[in-house]
């Protein structure tokens, strides 16, 4: 008697994805998770969370998870997120704990790890930016931009920077922003990979650096998280220093360990800070409006979380050391 149906319907079986009821109750407790809290209006609310493919409805097919079962497969879940970003069905999740890019294509329910450059290992993998179907990943470690298309194939490798880390591209002009933390400074590159522009220096005055890390775009402006400065300063497209807010401290509104930023539509600016374990929100002008989060790995809790992305109201959390992805919702209102 063949054996092998039988071990393989047993192996379905074990593996099954949690129930519809299973979903109900997770999506219902997301729900619960606001800031603030009752009996106040909510603005901030949590909408769920994902750690592994699975977590997004993305599974492996029978055949793969029997045969990952028999001869092992590449782990699916994430060591140590660290930069998201969100385009249409697309979502990619950088991972320097393991070295890889995690990709996720929620429409297809696709995934796949980029984990080399054309045979290059990625050492640090840490930006991330999606232009349509394109992935930027910026490693810091090999001092260079790898321009890949869904499938991970590489398409571009942009050089010429000491550590690239935060990525940002402009939908209008094409360009892709680059922080390049050891240099203090931001690099611009065309659709080509061209150099177009870049700006700063090490410093504390307007338009000068010190180790930033993040970057966001918003319209004509661009946002930099200064690090070691503990600000955040505002740019426009090319490079002229609009204004900046923020100072070191422990207090509400203060930044201890500021990493990334964004900015919803009706532009507040969201800045997360590891050493928080928060997501500060405030107006363009820097007041402090909201701050959302907690300590632990309870929904709505962060250790040591470092990259934002915002995509049509949605906030997406790198959780770093709780190992998975955040996605809060902005309901609207100051």
């Amino acid at each position: 008697m063949n054996r092998w149906p039988i071990v393989l319907l047993a192996f379905a079986l074990a593996t099954c994805a949690p129930g519809e009821d299973e979903q109900e109750k997770q999506a219902a407790m997301y729900e619960s998770v606001v800031w603030p809290g009752p009996p106040q209006t909510a603005r901030i609310r949590l909408v769920g969370m994902f750690g592994e493919p699975d977590d997004l409805g993305i599974q492996r097919s029978i055949f793969s998870r029997f045969w990952g079962w028999i001869a092992g497969a590449a782990p699916r879940e994430m060591a140590r997120p660290y930069g998201v970003a969100a385009e249409g069905q697309l979502l990619a999740v950088t991972d320097p704990g393991s070295g890889v890019v995690h990709v996720f294509d929620t429409k297809k329910r696709d995934y796949r790890r980029i984990d080399n450059a054309d045979g290059e290992l990625l050492a640090s993998p840490v930006g991330v930016a999606l232009a349509g179907e394109v992935i930027y990943v910026a490693d810091s470690a090999l001092g260079k931009v790898f321009v890949f298309n869904p499938k991970g194939k590489l398409v571009r490798t942009i050089k010429g920077m000491q550590r690239p880390t935060g990525l940002a591209w402009d939908r209008q002009s094409g360009r892709l922003y680059v922080v390049d933390t050891t240099d203090h400074k931001v690099v611009a590159f065309g659709p080509d990979g061209r150099r177009l522009l870049e700006f700063g220096r090490r410093g504390t005055g307007n338009g000068e650096f010190n180790f930033p890390s993040h970057v966001t775009i918003r319209g004509d402006r661009l946002y930099v998280n200064d690090t070691m400065n503990f600000r955040l300063q505002v740019f426009d497209l090319d490079g002229t220093f609009v204004s900046s807010f923020g100072s070191h401290g422990d207090g509400s509104g203060d930044f201890a360990q500021p990493k990334g930023v964004g900015v919803d539509s009706e532009g507040h600016v969201y800045v997360v800070d590891a050493l928080f374990n928060r997501v500060q929100i405030f107006d363009d002008k820097g007041k402090l409006l909201l701050v959302f989060g907690d300590d632990g790995g309870a929904p709505g809790g962060f250790w040591l979380p470092s990259g934002l992305h915002i995509a049509q109201d949605r906030i997406y959390v790198a959780d770093s050391y709780n190992r998975r992805i955040q996605i809060f919702e902005f309901l609207g209102g100051t």
